[in-house]
């Protein structure tokens, strides 16, 4: 063969052998396309891309279940049930031990309606990881459906003694427990001492709850010794529930005392937003012997970690013009829902507190602090404090500390 002819076939067996390479080197990996399948659906939100993704990448691994559980969540999401579960039952019949293939399945059958089979992933996805709180949580949530109400504050109980910084957590434990407890008894003693004018105040409050189908309805009696004379006062309040995250409060009360309002009304609408805040509105009406207060109400509220903040203002119209109170209230959970420190800071009058007999002071700050704690499995205690300098007169001030205790028990 001649030398010349030898020359050129070299280079073209080296090009040859360069874009062969080339073009094996670009065939996609099992890895690279399950990325590609997972930018597919998260971001381009292209599920039928994404499957076809994955589809391909597990006939080049076969088993590879992190991509199978993820193509049976796919299935999930478009609410293709039947193949979602074929795809995911086999997932995990290679991997009995994937925590992961057992979360799927949860979200699945819980999705699909069946929370007992649910409830049955969930407890075997526990044996694998006993800690893990996205595990707890959806547990919680499938007992609260199959309303076992007590194993559900257990569960949720159990999450919290793991991490106490879990928002998510204490939002659904203050669910649970309004949910828990058909039947709550509470009593309440307040003591109120002026620094000018007043002899000390006393108050006692009697309270029975009781959970019903559209929610909670509460019955109170007041009793106070003020100005030197005793009344009595009778309310109501109820909590009636329209959908989930979404409520209302009522309150009615009477007396035949001018040491309370003669009449006193509430209504606040409350709607749970995402990222845990809620965010409620409403109005209250004060009729006294010789006036009536209109007033209205705005609050925002947030969970965030192991704290509940909630900032609320009350207006007062008169006139042209109004006069606003503002409070700000930060709740500190040590263990649970029933075990916390709340610290408020604030201006103005609430009409919602008991002791008010006059919607007309002038000026006043206020600190309180709260102590609430469980003290068995079904009662709990707490212990409150507060400062309140006021104007109670045109230019006139005075100091007022109150303590009080209270008490309830669930059953």
């Amino acid at each position: 063969m001649p030398k010349t002819i030898r020359y050129f076939q070299i280079p073209l067996l080296l090009l040859f052998l360069f874009q062969f390479d080339s073009l094996a080197q670009k065939e996609p990996t099992s890895d690279e396309l399950f990325l590609q399948a997972r930018t597919a659906a998260f971001d381009k939100k292209d599920y039928i891309k994404a499957r076809a993704l994955c589809k391909e990448a597990l006939s080049k691994s076969p088993n590879y279940t992190d991509i199978e559980i993820f193509l049976g969540r796919l299935y999930t999401w478009d609410q293709l049930r039947d193949s979602a579960r074929i795809v995911l039952t086999n997932a995990l019949a290679k991997n009995p031990t994937s925590v992961d293939a057992h979360n799927a399945l949860i979200d699945l059958e819980y999705w699909s309606g069946d929370s007992p089979k649910a409830l049955a992933y969930a407890n075997s996805a526990l044996t694998l990881n006993p800690v893990s709180e996205e595990i707890l949580l959806k547990k919680t949530k499938i007992l609260v459906d199959l309303q076992n109400y007590e194993e559900a504050y257990r569960t949720i109980d159990t999450l919290l003694h793991i991490n106490r910084s879990n928002t998510e957590a204490f939002v659904y434990a203050e669910r649970i427990k309004d949910l828990t407890r058909i039947n709550t008894i509470g009593t309440n003693y307040d003591y109120e001492h002026f620094s000018k004018v007043f002899d000390p105040w006393h108050s006692v409050a009697v309270s029975y709850s009781r959970k019903t189908a559209i929610g909670s309805v509460i019955g109170r009696i007041n009793y106070a010794n003020r100005f030197l004379k005793d009344g009595m006062q009778f309310e109501i309040d109820a909590y009636p529930r329209f959908m989930d995250g979404f409520y209302s409060y009522v309150n009615f009360g009477y007396s035949g005392s001018t040491i309370f309002p003669k009449l006193r009304f509430g209504l606040s609408l409350y709607y749970s937003l995402p990222l845990s805040f809620e965010i409620d509105a409403g109005i209250r009406y004060l009729k006294f012997p010789s006036s009536k207060t209109d007033i209205y109400t705005f609050a925002l509220g947030k969970y965030y970690s192991a704290f509940w903040f909630s900032f609320r203002t009350f207006i007062i119209p008169s006139g042209n013009s109004a006069s606003y109170s503002y409070t700000l209230i930060t709740r500190y959970y040590l263990t649970d829902a029933d075990n916390y420190l709340a610290f408020s800071l604030g201006t103005g009058i609430s009409p919602d507190e008991r002791s008010l007999n006059n919607p007309n002071l002038l000026i006043s700050k206020k600190i309180g602090a709260d102590y609430n704690f469980r003290i068995s499995k079904r009662q709990t205690l707490s212990l409150t404090t507060g400062y309140i300098y006021e104007e109670y007169f045109a230019n006139l001030f005075r100091n007022k500390i109150s303590f009080g205790v209270g008490t309830q028990f669930s059953f």
